[in-house]
């Protein structure tokens, strides 16, 4: 194979941009690229540069990345940027996987786009929290201001993504997403939060939900990823979930100095949280000792209850619905004008966002 390249043309309809955001999304690296083009790796790094691929590339470029010629040739008119992203991710996740996860994110964030010129989603319903972040009764009170602002009392939240999604957040599952990533979020025009579908554990869920919306009300504008800002997002999400002013009273006395862990059973399925963040919890409460508590997670860990615990097939597995409902609202013929616009196709729409697409009603005959 020649590589030599045409140079770019100032008129030509191609956006190597969006070639590397479809490539970043698709999880390929430049060598993938140019082994998928049958190329070395510094022509696939022409293309997002100054160079122009030929009819057949970019056709299998279309078929393997789950775009559209169309998306190809339109501009990039906005990115998201990995400091703009709040990640609940392990100390193992790389850059690269990171920036992967970004771009799926972007991709989605057109089809919302498209979306949202058919169909109203619901308005944010809740206000960010501007005062400084200076101690545990400050986040507590951020935690109880979000409470008030969606008017849900003080009692146990009976699905954390649907309460998510009735405040405006559009909750996504991403497919295959590397398990060094936990859940995402983001709040460019509207708060998205992103989900992992790769661990299979309904209170960590739950959790990340609510970290996240701890990331969505108190850091809007503050760079996360830190040690700091993410214990400020975890106590966030134990206030969210466990409010001081309910859960403290319904916490079990000790058997002595052992705990109750058939109480703790109950009061995990009804708060539905893990019997790892109930510990944590009732530590930040004073409800029992730093030893009680190194006592509980001992438990814990000598029973092999680290990734999944006692009860936790008796708690729902929750899945976001909002987004999937906005598109069964849609006709085909509606369906097909939002991915032509978006530049997706059907394919990377059900495989990577997880979502059921209108059929035409000749396929339903068929």
């Amino acid at each position: 194979m020649d590589d030599r390249t045409p140079q770019l043309p100032f008129e030509a309809e191609f956006s190597p941009d969006k070639l590397r955001l479809a490539r970043c999304a698709a999880g390929f690296t430049l060598a993938d690229l140019g082994n998928l083009l049958g190329v070395s790796r510094q022509y696939a790094h022409k293309l997002e540069v100054n160079a122009v691929p030929s009819p057949a590339q970019i056709e299998l470029l279309t078929e393997a990345l789950g775009v559209t010629e169309e998306f190809l040739s339109s501009p990039r008119r906005g990115s998201v940027e990995l400091e703009q992203c709040h990640f609940r991710s392990l100390r193992a996740s790389t850059q690269t996987i990171k920036k992967s996860i970004a771009s799926q994110v972007e991709l989605f964030e057109l089809l919302v786009n498209e979306l949202e010129q058919e169909v109203d989603f619901p308005p944010v319903g809740f206000n960010p929290f501007e005062t400084p972040l200076t101690g545990d009764d400050v986040i507590e009170k951020a935690a109880e201001g979000f409470r008030r602002d969606l008017s849900i009392g003080i009692g146990p939240i009976a699905n954390i993504t649907r309460l998510a999604e009735s405040a405006g957040v559009l909750v996504v599952n991403l497919a295959d997403a590397d398990d060094r990533i936990d859940a995402f979020s983001l709040f460019n025009k509207r708060p998205l939060i992103v989900r992992n579908t790769a661990k299979d554990n309904p209170c960590r869920h739950r959790f990340d939900i609510a970290h996240e919306l701890g990331h969505l009300v108190m850091h809007q504008g503050i760079e996360t990823g830190c040690r700091a800002t993410e214990a400020q997002a975890n106590q966030f999400a134990s206030a969210l979930l466990m409010p001081r002013a309910s859960f403290g009273g319904e916490f079990p006395s000790m058997r002595g100095q052992y705990l109750n862990w058939a109480a703790l059973g109950e009061l995990k399925l009804r708060w539905k949280v893990s019997f790892k963040a109930i510990i944590y919890r009732a530590q930040t409460l004073n409800l029992i000792t730093q030893d009680q508590a190194r006592s509980g997670f001992t438990y814990l860990s000598r029973n092999g209850f680290t990734k999944r615990e006692e009860l936790d097939e008796h708690i729902e597995k929750e899945a976001p619905s909002l987004v999937q409902r906005a598109v069964d609202l849609l006709d085909h013929a509606t369906w097909r004008r939002i991915l032509k616009s978006a530049g997706l196709t059907d394919a990377l729409v059900k495989e990577r966002f997880m979502l059921k697409v209108p059929v035409s009603p000749l396929a339903l005959v068929t």
